[in-house]
C-alpha cells in the first residue's frame, strides 16, 4: 500500500485508497484476461508482455520475466496465481517508482550500493531462500 502513500505520511487517505481500488482492478483484469488464454495463472511470456504494456513503461527481458516467475511462484507451478502476481506487480512498480525519483534526465541512474539496500528496503521485497537468478 505504501506505493499509494503519495504524500509519504505512512497513511492511505480517501483518495490514495480510491487510487489503489483502480490499481488492483486494473491487475485484476489483466490476471483474467490471461487466464482466458489458457493455463493455471500468469506464464513469463504473458509476465513480460503485461509488464511491458501496462507495468513499467520499459521493456524488462524475457530472461528477468523467468527470473520474477521463478521467485514470485509460491505454488511451484512455473507460472503466478493471483496473489503472486500481484506481489510480483507492485513489487516491479515499487522499484520503478523508486528508480524514476533517483534518475537522471538521461533515464540512467547512478548509485551506491547503500542506495540500492534503501530502494529494496523501501519497497519491502523479502529476499527468500529460494531467491535464484540462474
Amino acid at each position: 500500500m505504501g506505493l499509494f502513500d503519495e504524500n509519504e505520511d505512512g497513511y492511505i487517505d480517501q483518495e490514495e485508497f480510491g487510487k489503489l481500488i483502480v490499481y488492483l482492478r486494473g491487475w485484476k483484469q489483466t490476471y483474467s484476461f490471461h487466464l482466458q488464454q489458457g493455463g493455471g495463472g500468469v506464464t513469463p511470456l504473458q509476465l513480460h508482455n503485461t509488464l511491458t504494456t501496462d507495468g513499467c513503461g520499459r521493456e524488462l527481458d524475457e530472461r528477468m520475466c523467468k527470473i520474477l516467475v521463478r521467485n514470485f511462484d509460491t505454488r511451484h507451478m512455473q507460472c503466478l496465481a493471483f496473489d503472486d502476481f500481484l506481489r510480483c506487480c507492485i513489487t516491479v512498480q515499487t522499484l520503478r517508482k523508486s528508480f524514476t525519483r533517483r534518475q537522471d534526465d538521461t533515464g540512467r541512474m547512478r548509485m551506491e550500493f547503500e542506495d540500492l539496500l534503501w530502494m529494496v528496503v523501501e519497497s519491502r521485497v523479502r529476499l527468500g531462500q529460494n531467491l535464484s537468478f540462474d
